[in-house]
């Protein structure tokens, strides 16, 4: 997919990739701790005695055996911590898109300020006169719906949720099910809890993945050539500060596009102008 790397995009990437890894640890590191706690089976003894180097170990001081229960239940809470911590990473992004739509000109401040995380990928849609794919779309509204039992209701799914759950079009339910496991209606119930599982986060970071994707080839055909000149010169500038002589600044600038900013085959010509405009 020809992204355009602007500065915002690389950051949101960096975020996600970081994010992603990070939680793949700790569900990693859960099920290598429950294992090796196995070895331990029988003992009377209490953690903080058994591994005393550990920090913060005094804060379980459990038996192995209880500790090894919990880590067992461990994936559970991690992804209903992870799930949220996706959702927001992405839903700061929209964010971004909207910042560069207002610096084209193309929305304002009011419009932006008055999306919500339900709405604002219609808001952008409507400026972008076209539609985010409508697979992704369902995936991530059932699972902002999910995370938003979780973390606002106990849990306890609301009846639009649960009518939610039913109502995947056929193409987002079989990548669901491909994906977790699991239909969502065994997820999503009257009277039982929502949960998450290792599933449910792997589309989560998947889906918001292909929106944000998509969101980037939207703006890279739609935002103001002009302003994409002048945002590949300032980024330039700042990737590239200790450059301080305009031949050595035009000198390394094609290599610097041609990485971050080929899929928008700025011309000589726009490129002009943006240096006029920047100072060169």
């Amino acid at each position: 997919m020809s992204v355009v790397h602007f500065p915002e995009y690389r950051a949101y990437e960096n975020d996600r990739i970081h994010a992603s890894d990070a939680i793949m640890a700790l569900l990693a590191g859960s099920r290598l701790a429950e294992n090796m706690l196995r070895l331990t089976a029988g003992s009377t003894r209490l953690l903080p005695e058994i591994f005393p180097a550990v920090p913060h170990i005094k804060r379980m001081n459990l038996s192995t055996a209880s500790a090894q229960s919990l880590l067992a239940e461990a994936e559970k809470h991690l992804s209903a911590m992870a799930v949220p911590y996706a959702l927001a990473i992405h839903e700061d992004f929209v964010q971004t898109c909207f910042g560069l739509l207002i610096r084209s000109g193309q929305m304002t401040q009011s419009e932006a300020d008055g999306a919500k995380a339900y709405s604002m990928h219609g808001v952008f849609e409507k400026k972008m006169g076209k539609k985010l794919p409508q697979d992704s779309m369902e995936q991530f509204h059932l699972i902002r719906k999910m995370r938003n039992a979780v973390i606002h209701a106990g849990g306890m799914p609301q009846p639009s949720l649960i009518k939610s759950a039913t109502k995947l079009g056929s193409s987002a339910l079989s990548q669901w099910i491909k994906v977790t496991g699991k239909h969502p209606q065994l997820r999503i119930s009257a009277g039982v809890p929502v949960t998450f599982s290792h599933g449910e986060l792997i589309l989560a970071l998947a889906v918001t993945k292909r929106i944000s994707q998509e969101m980037n080839c939207l703006l890279r055909d739609t935002v103001a050539r002009a302003t994409w000149a002048d945002i590949a010169l300032e980024d330039f500038d700042v990737e590239h500060a200790a450059l301080k002589h305009i031949s050595q600044r035009k000198r390394k600038l094609p290599g610097f596009l041609n990485t971050n900013y080929r899929p928008l085959n700025l011309s000589q010509a726009e490129l002009n102008s943006a240096m006029q405009r920047a100072g060169w």
